[in-house]
């Protein structure tokens, strides 16, 4: 069509420009538009079957080679239409071109019904809301002009008294109506954006200056000349020096006012993803997590994105903020996304690009459509995944840009965030050694202190018992008052076993049979209790390399506070394995007893911190320093109902499960 309207163009303007029509001109314009409408049937096919080819990927490239040439055979024939044109003298319709009209119609028709024939099919193929919309539009647009030209030409609707000529205007203009369907989608979805953005900005401007120029400047020039005798050339010069001196600002106000008419929702985009990009790299990251939901909340307000998800790797999970944070995803199910990233270049994945069915299959598990990278030092650490936009919009080129600039800002946060989390690590570890070193002396102190006069006073009541008689009152009072003095030694004992220094006798020690014969130990007052133990231990478990001592001594408390926590009987279960793709093995003790409230979970662990009327607070803090002489960790887990202590012992060896 396009050519169409060039050649008419070029003979109106001719036209005008002579007065008169120039034969050679005419038969070049005429040929021009005689071309456009020969390839309009296989240009549209071509269009058709290029959406067919790009959501069919199965389709082989011979094939679709084959294909398109099929297509552009008819306009062989319809060459020798032309080239009969250029060699006539008479500006009438030569007659060798009237038999070709049917012929041609029918070619037309038979391409319209075959494009609405693919976009039917494509209605099934699509997956976006918007292009079934599109396509459906097209379907009844091309089929409608089908039936109205067939009825038009070769059931001879044009001779129909009154009405022909009209059948014929219309006919002549249906073409324009796909056009006009593309012209919205583009426009509506924001297709070609940039293009249009600029030419509609620079053609609006290009106008206003002639507008300026013309019917201002041109016009006050000669009413000036004309009522005053001023110089009309001197005073256009003069006004087109200050029209190219406020030019900038003149374009600059024109350009918002312009941007904020017709592309208002790609400004506040661009506005917030600015906003957003600057927040982050001057965010101080005290809060990171805040920080994360405040990306991904600005990223939905911005872009009107359905589903937005800021995913960050951890050691042995994912960080999941936004639509699918309660979704439970592991790095094992999008291991292909990772491996697409693995070889550290920054781009953007684009699910109707990519033609690995693993990756789009993990994208549709994000809700996916674009994901940009999340580096640290080329290394992946995570990755932002955009979804589909509401209400049909399309995300802007330039806002593509600008989320590739916030997804490398975001990999500087979380480098900082590393840093600060190490350091604030590292400061409350001296803390914490200071601490414990004073505390520890103090303790060491203390204990010497008391321990002594502790013996003196055992050691006289002892012999106070001795010299009465069996039945005498003081021996009660004598009995309380030793049983105070044995309590009073096992917390001077455990002051002591706080503040020495960890053991250097390690040995190859099995976890299940330090476990197995700890319970033994406590089986007696378990049962008394009215506890009942279940115990699972693997039996492939490896050795470790630890003071068996310090174990014994770590599982003897774990399993008498478990004890301790249900007075009125309960279920204690331990569970020891070695997790898949983890090089440790992990021991889980846990109780039904009251369990732990959340804000003390930390605070179990300090020295002399007790929710008991008679612990002293120092088990879990002797628990805690023997496992971290050995390199292992604790962590506790409680929902209200029961307390669960789960403790990882390192392996430095890699272990292969049997299977």
């Amino acid at each position: 069509m396009a050519m169409w309207h060039f050649g008419n163009t070029i003979s109106l303007f001719s036209f005008l420009l002579f007065g008169k029509n120039l034969f050679l001109v005419n038969c070049i314009a005429e040929a021009i538009s005689y071309a456009g409408i020969g390839f309009m049937p296989s240009l549209l096919l071509h269009t058709v079957v290029s959406f067919l080819f790009e959501n069919s990927p199965h389709i082989k490239k011979s094939y679709q080679w084959f294909i398109v040439t099929g297509i552009y055979l008819p306009v062989i024939l319809f060459t020798r239409v032309i080239k009969t044109f250029i060699e006539f003298t008479n500006f009438s319709l030569p007659a060798p071109v009237t038999n070709y009209v049917k012929p041609f119609v029918f070619w037309l028709i038979l391409s319209l019904f075959i494009a609405a024939g693919i976009s039917r099919w494509l209605l099934k193929m699509v997956d976006e809301k918007e292009e079934r919309k599109f396509h459906l539009a097209i379907f009844w647009v091309v089929t409608t002009i089908a039936v109205f030209i067939g009825f038009t030409v070769l059931l001879n609707g044009y001779k129909i008294p009154y009405v022909g000529d009209y059948l014929i205007l219309v006919s002549m203009l249906s073409s324009i109506f796909p056009s006009i369907v593309f012209a919205y989608y583009v426009y509506r979805y924001n297709y070609m954006e940039f293009v249009l953005r600029r030419s509609a900005f620079y053609s609006f401007l290009t106008l206003i200056l002639i507008c300026l120029y013309y019917f201002g400047i041109k016009q006050l020039s000669k009413f000036l000349e004309h009522h005053y005798l001023v110089n009309a050339k001197i005073l256009e010069a003069v006004f087109v020096i200050n029209l190219v001196f406020w030019f900038p600002t003149l374009k600059g106000s024109i350009q918002k006012v312009l941007r904020k008419l017709m592309f208002y929702r790609t400004v506040d985009s661009e506005y917030l993803l600015n906003e957003l990009s600057h927040v982050i790299s001057t965010d101080p990251l005290i809060h990171f997590t805040k920080l994360l939901k405040q990306v991904v909340e600005s990223i939905i307000k911005a872009t009107a994105i359905k589903s937005t998800n800021l995913l960050l790797f951890k050691s042995e999970r994912i960080q999941i903020t936004g639509a699918k944070q309660n979704v439970p995803i592991s790095l094992g199910d999008i291991n292909h996304i990772i491996q697409f990233f693995a070889n550290g270049e920054f781009i953007v994945l684009n699910r109707y690009e990519i033609k690995d069915v693993s990756v789009i299959n993990e994208m549709r598990l994000l809700d996916a459509i674009f994901i940009f990278p999340i580096f640290v030092n080329r290394k992946l650490t995570g990755i932002l995944s955009i979804g589909r936009a509401k209400r049909g919009i399309q995300i802007a080129s330039d806002n593509l840009d600008q989320l590739m600039i916030i997804a490398n800002e975001i990999g500087s946060a979380v480098e900082k965030s590393k840093i600060i989390e190490e350091k604030l690590a590292l400061e409350r570890k001296m803390y914490e050694n200071e601490k414990l070193s004073s505390l520890g002396r103090l303790s060491t102190s203390v204990a010497h202190e008391v321990k002594n006069p502790l013996s003196s006073i055992k050691a006289i009541v002892q012999v106070m018992r001795e010299d009465i008689t069996k039945n005498d009152p003081l021996q009660e009072d004598l009995a309380i008052i030793v049983d105070e003095i044995d309590r009073l030694t096992k917390v001077v004992n455990q002051l002591l076993q706080f503040a020495k220094p960890s053991s250097d006798t390690k040995t190859s020690v099995r976890l299940g049979d330090v476990i197995r014969s700890t319970l033994i130990v406590l089986n007696h007052e378990a049962k008394q209790n009215k506890i009942t133990t279940f115990c699972q231990i693997s039996h492939d478990l490896p050795a470790i390399t630890a003071d068996e001592g310090a174990l014994k001594e770590i599982f003897f408390n774990l399993f008498h506070n478990a004890i301790q926590a249900m007075p009125s009987g309960g279920k204690i279960r331990i569970h020891a394995h070695c997790p898949p793709e983890r090089n440790v093995i992990q021991v889980t003790v846990a109780d039904t007893g009251p369990g732990i409230p959340k804000e003390s979970f930390r605070k179990i662990f300090e020295p002399f911190y007790t929710t008991k009327q008679t612990g002293t607070g120092l088990g879990l803090s002797i628990v805690k320093k023997k496992l971290e002489d050995i390199e292992a960790t604790i962590d506790v887990e409680s929902d209200g109902q029961g307390a669960a202590f789960v403790i990882n012992f390192p392996l430095h060896e890699p272990v292969f499960m049997q299977t």
